[in-house]
């Protein structure tokens, strides 16, 4: 008897948790999960960026950036290219600060995000949804920033 109420309560769950997971809503992350990393070639605006030490992020018309990633190889779990990133932002006395990176970028399928610019290299996380790309970057400490960029 208690088999089979656990069986009444547990099918209709599974059969939600099975319907959820098979999903092909375009709104779905890619990148963290299952199969090849996804392409991030492209041109992206600035939608926001949490600069180190800061918890508020900040965007246009405040801050402004371009993001550009051309993929250059794909494997089943992870994809790298060449990035340039140029942001500005208020230096908090009245002025700007312009941040230019050049370099490589690696991504892998388990939503690693690895880069290595002209002036340092930095490790974190992306997510892509749709054509929102969103960029924590949590090593090394002073580095650590959250970017949300607009695939043009």
């Amino acid at each position: 008897m208690r088999m089979t109420r656990l069986r009444k309560l547990l099918v209709p769950v599974l059969a939600a948790f099975v319907a959820v997971g098979c999903s092909d809503d375009d709104d779905d992350p890619m990148g963290p999960g299952g199969g090849p990393p996804p392409d991030l070639s492209g041109t992206y605006d600035l939608v926001s960026f949490t600069p180190p030490g800061s918890t508020t992020p900040i965007g246009p018309p405040i801050a402004d950036g371009t993001f550009v990633l051309n993929q250059t190889s794909s494997s089943d779990t992870e994809a790298s290219g060449d990035v340039d990133l140029d942001i500005t932002i208020p230096d908090g006395m009245g002025g700007q600060n312009t941040i230019m990176e050049s370099g490589t970028y690696t991504i892998r399928s388990d939503g690693t995000w690895e880069q290595e610019s002209t002036t340092l290299q930095t490790v974190g996380t992306y997510t892509l949804v749709g054509s929102t790309l969103t960029v924590i970057v949590t090593d090394p400490p002073q580095a650590a920033t959250t970017s949300v960029w607009q695939r043009q």
